[in-house]
């Protein structure tokens, strides 16, 4: 009976954790608001010295030219941190619509449209990225389109019945 348990055994399958700081719970938004923006820049401000003009006219000198393998190098280097930040937006907007879409209380069918709109834009990025974030897109998709298919019939009958 032991070694039959063995082999029936689940899958590990991480579960998201809501974010939490010291104990006080977030609501995250599918995007970064105005005081989150803020703070960024605020804490970026604190970072980081003020830059003086000799140092910004300095900045443009010291800018490889084009054609040199330093240009290259930089330009890879800025390539790669944009790709890096589409994919936390993206991770962000997948945990926004997972944290939606498991909420007890049934979405409007105009909000389950405009998340799949909004899932259909990240589809590059997540088919770029692959593994993990295109798993949790795809599942993200698929329970968008089976709200929308499921609501659908029960509208149509609605609509006919105050026809008649």
């Amino acid at each position: 009976m032991r070694i039959f348990n063995i082999f029936r055994r689940k899958e590990f399958k991480p579960q998201p954790k809501q974010l939490r700081i010291d104990g006080t719970k977030t609501t995250l938004t599918p995007t970064p608001d105005d005081a989150e923006l803020a703070a960024q820049a605020l804490l970026e401000s604190r970072l980081s010295p003020t830059p003086s003009k000799k140092k910004e006219n300095r900045a443009d000198k010291d800018k490889p030219l084009r054609g040199t393998p330093e240009y290259y190098h930089q330009l890879s280097k800025n390539i790669k941190a944009s790709r890096a930040a589409e994919k936390r937006l993206t991770m962000r907007y997948l945990v926004y619509c997972e944290e939606q879409l498991a909420l007890p209380k049934e979405l409007y069918v105009g909000q389950i449209g405009e998340m799949e709109q909004e899932l259909y834009k990240r589809q590059d990025i997540a088919e770029r990225e692959g593994g993990e974030l295109l798993r949790r897109w795809q599942r993200c998709l698929a329970e968008c389109i089976v709200r929308q298919m499921s609501s659908s019939p029960a509208e149509t009958t609605e609509n006919t019945e105050t026809n008649k």
